[in-house]
């Protein structure tokens, strides 16, 4: 079942990292974590829909999300955040050795990735700010993709670039392994930006924690995004008959 128009994973988060393990030797598919912002940004983004819709994988990444999915009667038994897929990931590609290509992510946070994960075979490639509107540029992150085989692909661009990109590799038709659209969230792996305490996400506080840590470039777009988002919520509502009782679920 959908809710905004997306079509979730009702898996659970070890399901799923067992479906990723098993399809990270196969054919090249990518996953997609939609969350507030995404929401928002799919209502205007044909790119973004097109990306999503070519997803292996939607998994609900916010807790604040949750709820208002579970209202349109989808049947998902937990919010997996891309940042604790992403980390449980790692973590085993490190005890396997895998190949890991990263896209993006600052190359002094990709250090002190390596350093923590010894394991891991990385190959790094750190594109130009604003590279999607060029097509040469795309191009070059696709080839390296291409050329560096590996079981993950995390893309570190942020949304709706990552996603876009991830596409832009489907299409091609010559990669392997499973694409993670997980925005920064190397960043909490390596060190360089602290996440939330387990007892904070647990209370659906993550966000908060963002914005007190990086206030200046999370306050203003997470109160736009909230402002946005309601009006969203209340025209599917609007929508979609009975939907409320599935929050009492």
């Amino acid at each position: 079942m959908k809710a905004f128009n997306i079509e979730f994973y009702t898996g659970s988060k070890d399901e799923l990292i067992a479906e990723i393990i098993e399809a990270s030797t196969g054919q090249y598919g990518y996953i997609v974590t939609p969350n507030v912002n995404h929401v928002v940004q799919l209502e205007h983004s044909a790119p973004l829909r097109n990306a999503y819709s070519s997803a292996s994988h939607r998994i609900c990444d916010s807790r604040v999300l949750l709820p208002f999915v579970r209202a349109f009667k989808v049947p998902l038994p937990e919010a997996i955040p891309g940042s604790t897929l992403t980390a449980e990931l790692i973590e085993h590609a490190d005890a396997e050795q895998w190949d890991v290509c990263i896209i993006g992510c600052e190359p002094a946070s990709v250090a002190r990735l390596k350093e923590r994960y010894p394991g891991l075979r990385v190959h790094h490639y750190y594109p130009p700010m604003g590279f999607i509107t060029d097509p040469d540029a795309v191009q070059t992150c696709v080839n390296f993709i291409n050329q560096h085989p590996s079981r993950l692909i995390v893309y570190a661009v942020g949304c709706p670039t990552q996603e876009i990109l991830a596409l832009k590799v489907l299409e091609g038709g010559q990669a392997t392994g499973v694409g993670l659209c997980v925005g920064g969230s190397l960043n909490f792996l390596s060190g360089a930006v602290p996440r939330a305490p387990a007892w904070v996400q647990h209370l659906a506080l993550e966000w908060l924690h963002r914005v007190c840590t990086e206030p200046r470039r999370l306050g203003s777009r997470y109160a736009r995004d909230a402002w946005r988002f309601l009006p969203i919520v209340m025209r599917h509502y609007r929508n979609t008959p009975n939907c409320l009782e599935g929050a009492k679920q």
